[in-house]
C-alpha cells in the first residue's frame, strides 16, 4: 500500500490578498491552469495552534501530501479554504479486511469561518477581492489614526448594536482561535462587547479611492460596577503576523486605553489572561503614559495603601497594575549605590507587598522558610522590573 501519512495542520497557510483588479483576476484563471501561485502580491503566514479545528495533536490522518490554504480578502475578510492532497487513503485500494477512511478536512475549519464570507470558487473569490478595492469600507466609527513609515493607520471602533459589526467580527473570530492559546468565541448577542480594529490605509495605483487592509483588532467587555459604573476588560488582543513588531499593538492599546480614561461610567481598564508579551506591550504603555503625566513625581517607598488607590483611581488602572507601575517607576528612580536607605525602604515596600498577596501560600511555613521565599521572590521581581525599565 502507497505511504499515506497523517499531515501536521499547523503547516497549514493562511493567505492574505493584496491585490489590483486586473491582476487578481489573471491570477486566478492562470492557478487554475497552472495549480500554482506567482506570489507576487500575497502575504503568507502560518497559524500558531489548529487545535480548536482539529484537536489536541494537531494532525490528520490519511493523506500523502496534504496541503492546506485558507485565503483571505485583506478588507472584507471574505475566504476561500483550498486543500490539495496526492493520495488518500480513502481512495486506495486495500487487502485489509476493514476499509480506512482519511478524516474529514474541510468539515471542521468550514464550522468556524463565517458562512456568509466563504467563497466557493477561486473565482468567486478573485471577484470579491476586486469589489473590496472598489467598496469595502471598515465597519464602526474612525476614532484615532496615526502614520507609521509614510503608510497610514487608522483605528475604528464599534459594538454589537450594529448589524455590520456583528458580522464583521464573525469574520475576524477564526483568527483568535489560530493565534491566541486557549481563545473561544465571544457571544455576539450581549451588546457590551465593544470591538476595536487597525486598518491600514492605501491608495492602489490606478484606484480612485483607498483601499484597507485589516492590521488588528480587540475586544473588550464592560462589567457592571456598583452603582451605574463599569469595569472594562480586554479579552482578545490581537495583531496579524505580517504586522506583528510595528508598533500597532501598543497603538492599539493606547487608543483602548485612552477610550476608557475618556468614559465618565468606566472605571479602570483590565486585561484577562494576559500572555507575556502583551504584559510586557501593556506595562511599557502605561509606564510611559505615567511618566509623561508625571503621575509618581514627589512619591517615595514605602506608599500607603490609600495613595495607591488614588492613582489607580485616577489613571484607571486596576490595584495590581497601578501598583507594578509605581514600583517600577520608584525603583528607576533610585541611585541604588548612593542611596542604600532609600534602596532598603523600597526593598521593605515590596517585600511586604509580596507577602501579603503570598500569605495563604506560605501559611504553613517556619519563619525562615517565609524569609526565604520572599527574597527570592523579590530578586526575581526586581530583575523582572530592570528589565522593563531598559525597554522604556
Amino acid at each position: 500500500m502507497a505511504s499515506v501519512v497523517s499531515a501536521d495542520t499547523a503547516e497549514a497557510v493562511l493567505k492574505a490578498l493584496e491585490k489590483d483588479a486586473t491582476e487578481i483576476k489573471q491570477d486566478a484563471e492562470e492557478e487554475e491552469e497552472e495549480g500554482e501561485d506567482d506570489g507576487a502580491d500575497i502575504i503568507q503566514f502560518h497559524p500558531a495552534f489548529t487545535y480548536p479545528i482539529y484537536g489536541e495533536h494537531e494532525r490528520v490522518f490519511g493523506y500523502k501530501g496534504l496541503s492546506i490554504n485558507l485565503h483571505y480578502a485583506s478588507g472584507s475578510l471574505a475566504t476561500f479554504l483550498e486543500i490539495k492532497y496526492q493520495k488518500s487513503i480513502t481512495t486506495l485500494e486495500s487487502s485489509l479486511p476493514i476499509q480506512l477512511r482519511a478524516d474529514d478536512v474541510e468539515t471542521p475549519i468550514l464550522q468556524v469561518l463565517s458562512k456568509a464570507a466563504v467563497c466557493r470558487s477561486k473565482q468567486e473569490f478573485a471577484g470579491q477581492v476586486v469589489r473590496d478595492t472598489e467598496r469595502f469600507e471598515p465597519p464602526g466609527k474612525k476614532i484615532h489614526e496615526y502614520t507609521k513609515d509614510s503608510v497610514q493607520y487608522e483605528v475604528y471602533q464599534g459594538d454589537f448594536r450594529s448589524a455590520s459589526m456583528r458580522e464583521y467580527h464573525e469574520r475576524m473570530q477564526t483568527f483568535v482561535l489560530f493565534f491566541i492559546e486557549g481563545a473561544q468565541f465571544i457571544d455576539p448577542a450581549d451588546e457590551r462587547w465593544r470591538v476595536y480594529m487597525v486598518f491600514e490605509k492605501l491608495r492602489l495605483e490606478g484606484r480612485p479611492r483607498d483601499c484597507y487592509n485589516l492590521v488588528g483588532f480587540t475586544t473588550v467587555y464592560g462589567f457592571y460596577h456598583w452603582p451605574d459604573m463599569r469595569r472594562l476588560r480586554i479579552s482578545q488582543f490581537l495583531v496579524l503576523p505580517p504586522y506583528q513588531n510595528m508598533g500597532h499593538g501598543s497603538a492599539l492599546y493606547k487608543v483602548v486605553y485612552r477610550d476608557v480614561v475618556g468614559d465618565p461610567k468606566a472605571v479602570d481598564l483590565t486585561v484577562e489572561d494576559p500572555s507575556a508579551a502583551f504584559d510586557d506591550m501593556r506595562d511599557l504603555c502605561d509606564l510611559r503614559c505615567l511618566l509623561d503625566q508625571r503621575a509618581f513625581d514627589g512619591i517615595r517607598a514605602p506608599v500607603s495603601l490609600p495613595k495607591i488607590r488614588e492613582l489607580g483611581a485616577r489613571y484607571k488602572l486596576a490595584r495590581r497594575q497601578i501598583t507594578r507601575c509605581l514600583e517600577i517607576a520608584l525603583l528607576r528612580e533610585l541611585d541604588i549605590r548612593a542611596d542604600q536607605k532609600a534602596y532598603q525602604e523600597y526593598r521593605l515596600f515590596v517585600k511586604r507587598r509580596i507577602y501579603a498577596q503570598n500569605a495563604d501560600q506560605m501559611a504553613g511555613m517556619d519563619a525562615d522558610e517565609k524569609k526565604q521565599r520572599v527574597r527570592d521572590a523579590y530578586a526575581a521581581v526586581e530583575e523582572d522590573y530592570h528589565r522593563i525599565i531598559a525597554l522604556i
